[in-house]
């Protein structure tokens, strides 16, 4: 048992080089990435968030992540920044970048899977915005209207798709979007 017990004890060193060099690399920058997270989330919930740097910060945490990691978590942080480029009213921008991680997650997670869903939610707000800014902006139906369009569409396609015990209390988001997006147009 002695022999053992110091064999075990000499091979550990081997054991935690082995994982440092390998996987441990990949777990520390998940960590690190996690920490970055975590401040972003704290600049989000800030009394006046510097949207401009929360996205800046969200191409950063991209680039940390491992070359392993998984699409999906590397979708939900692009999604992520499109929320905040929302934010920021750099909606066609935001647009643009839903409409593509759309066709990429959908490619990889499926038309249903969950962050397939939230990015078809995300630009269906987005198209929503849209319609109201070029509305209280003054265009002309015919500038606004493939928008609305739009919006109806991807909100009919959520709806359709949807769990329909869910559907009352996606309708009470899609409200509540609608109120604040009204109070953005007052400002």
């Amino acid at each position: 048992m002695r022999k053992f017990m110091t064999l075990l004890w000499l091979l550990f060193p081997v054991g935690v080089v082995y994982y440092h060099f390998n996987a441990g690399q990949s777990q520390l920058a998940r960590e690190k990435a996690h920490d970055h997270l975590v401040q972003i989330r704290l600049l989000e919930h800030a009394k006046e968030p510097d949207w401009v740097t929360i996205v800046e910060e969200y191409d950063k945490l991209a680039a940390e992540l491992p070359t392993d990691e998984r699409s999906s978590v590397r979708h939900q942080i692009r999604l992520a920044k499109a929320k905040a480029r929302i934010e920021m009213l750099d909606v066609s921008g935001a647009i643009t970048d839903l409409v593509q991680l759309l066709g990429e997650s959908a490619a990889i997670d499926g038309e249903d899977g969950s962050t397939t869903r939230a990015i078809r939610e995300t630009l269906g707000k987005a198209y929503f915005y849209a319609t109201s800014l070029l509305k209280a902006n003054g265009a002309t139906e015919d500038e606004w209207r493939p928008y609305a369009e739009r919006t109806r569409q991807v909100f009919r396609y959520l709806a359709e798709h949807q769990d329909p015990a869910a559907l009352a209390d996606y309708e009470r988001r899609v409200e509540a979007e609608f109120h604040r997006s009204a109070r953005l147009n007052n400002l």
